[in-house]
């Protein structure tokens, strides 16, 4: 591979912008895309439908991709929690560690039945949306474990403002967006 020249006087290639952005952060967050691209996915985890499966990945049989957000929405009693679970459930065989974040009291035999094993399964009851964030950076810093996290419910965790809250619907709007952005 060329080395990478700098441009005029004053001005940084590209290749010298992405070891100074890679050294500010410690790690290599700056990549040249014409090598490994860090955003491919080359790892999944089944969700417990074979249809499903085929529909994520545009045809071939994968499941949820790793290292990327997944989001599963769907109408009250549809079977979200449920497939979280099975999702968890393959990531355990696949030796990946679960950490699940609850907020509507999940039953550790439904967890079973959906083929967790509950021994190892990190069970954390969301007390707030901030508390989810910060546990998730804090556990992600601290080990260099594959972790799958698995909130449920992101809608009905509140935000700290929430708890705290003074019933004043315009100074509560829209806090969960701003958190999350």
């Amino acid at each position: 591979m060329a080395k990478a020249k700098k441009a005029k006087a004053g001005k940084l290639s590209i290749a010298d912008m992405r070891k100074l952005v890679n050294k500010k952060a410690g790690i290599e967050v700056a990549h040249d895309l014409t090598g490994d691209n860090p955003t491919t996915v080359k790892e999944w985890i089944p969700t417990g439908s074979r249809w499903l499966n085929s529909i994520v990945c545009r045809g071939q049989i994968a499941g949820i991709p790793v290292g990327k957000v997944s989001e599963i929405a769907g109408l009250s009693a549809s079977g979200k929690s449920y497939m979280a679970a099975q999702i968890a459930g393959n990531a355990q065989k696949m030796g990946i560690q679960v950490i699940y974040f609850d907020s509507e009291s999940i039953d550790p035999t439904f967890l079973a039945n959906a083929g967790c094993n509950v021994d190892e399964v990190l069970y954390v009851q969301a007390q707030s949306v901030e508390f989810v964030l910060e546990t998730m950076e804090q556990l992600l810093s601290s080990n260099e474990g594959r972790m799958l996290f698995i909130w449920d419910s992101l809608a009905q965790t509140p935000a700290v403002s929430d708890i705290a809250g003074d019933f004043n619907p315009l100074s509560s709007m829209a806090v969960k967006p701003r958190i999350l952005s």
